[in-house]
């Protein structure tokens, strides 16, 4: 009859579902992926650690040595870079001479016009050296 009362929800009927919702949040929370440690602190090795060092503001700290050595590292690889630049610019001016006298005046004043942007490239080195 429509003046009847629905019957009350027992207990039982309410806990289940809230107990489904919690036990799902202690699964979702068990299961769920942790966040990254933060990242360490990179050292720079050049740039502004480079004028550090040169400026004495870095001497003494445990890494010096490491940054030295990174540093004196660099200076050996464009040495040896810079030498063979040298050699380079050497046997290209002696194969422009050699096009010049095979009849190839073209070829010629092309490897001289490479062989004078190598020259300057060793010169800008020679001169960032002589300014340290």
């Amino acid at each position: 009859m429509p003046t009847d009362r629905p019957p009350r929800r027992s207990l039982v009927a309410w806990l289940i579902p809230i107990g489904a919702f919690v036990a799902g949040v202690a699964v979702t929370m068990m299961v769920a992926p942790k966040p990254a440690p933060p990242p360490e602190a990179a050292i720079p090795t050049f740039g502004v650690a480079g004028s550090d060092i040169s400026s004495g503001a870095g001497v003494g700290t445990p890494d010096d040595s490491l940054l030295q050595m990174e540093l004196g590292l660099f200076r050996d690889i464009n040495d040896q870079f810079v030498e063979q630049l040298r050699r380079y610019e050497t046997r290209l001016r002696a194969i422009a001479n050699t096009a010049a006298e095979e009849g190839a005046p073209q070829s010629a004043d092309l490897m001289r016009e490479f062989a004078l942007e190598t020259e300057l490239l060793i010169d800008r080195y020679d001169l960032i050296l002589k300014n340290k």
